[in-house]
């Protein structure tokens, strides 16, 4: 294979910017899929998720799976800060962007944020249903959550 038909195996990217906070809400907002990342036994136990973001409200929601003995409640009875990781390629082969929310998460219902969980509704209809894959009745328990986000982060790489 010829040098010009190599690809590199990681991107080398031309500029890196900061996201501003409107920036950084739009990111959420659009995409309402990512990786929750929970304080774990000797490692960080992360989880993919879908996410209901809503910016005017900066309203953030989530559901987990699992009974009061899963290790996501059980990691989260003992610390409730949490981070959630989003990215996107916005142009393909040309940019994307990432984003990092951080704060504390706790139970809410769904009453109290329904705005965030109509966006959920919406981000996850192409998204596979947690209940129709769980292993027992236990694991189809859905619990709502919010996250009071208290830092945020974006950044943008343009590849071109």
């Amino acid at each position: 294979m010829s040098a010009a038909t190599t690809r590199p195996l990681v991107p080398s990217y031309r500029t890196m910017n900061a996201l501003s906070d409107d920036e950084i809400a739009t990111v959420l907002e659009r995409n309402g899929v990512g990786v929750l990342a929970i304080d774990g036994d000797s490692a960080p136990y992360q989880v993919p998720l879908c996410f209901g973001y809503v910016p005017v409200e900066d309203l953030f929601v989530l559901q987990l799976t699992g009974g009061e003995e899963s290790k996501k409640k059980r990691h989260l009875q003992e610390n409730q800060r949490v981070s959630v990781t989003v990215y996107e390629e916005t142009e393909p082969d040309e940019r994307w962007r990432s984003v990092l929310v951080s704060g504390v998460l706790a139970e809410c219902s769904y009453q109290d944020a329904e705005r965030g969980f109509a966006a959920l509704a919406n981000n996850s209809q192409s998204i596979p249903n947690p209940i129709s894959w769980a292993d027992s009745p236990a694991q189809a328990e859905l619990t709502p959550y919010q996250l009071d986000i208290e830092t945020r982060s974006g950044r943008e790489f343009d590849l071109r």
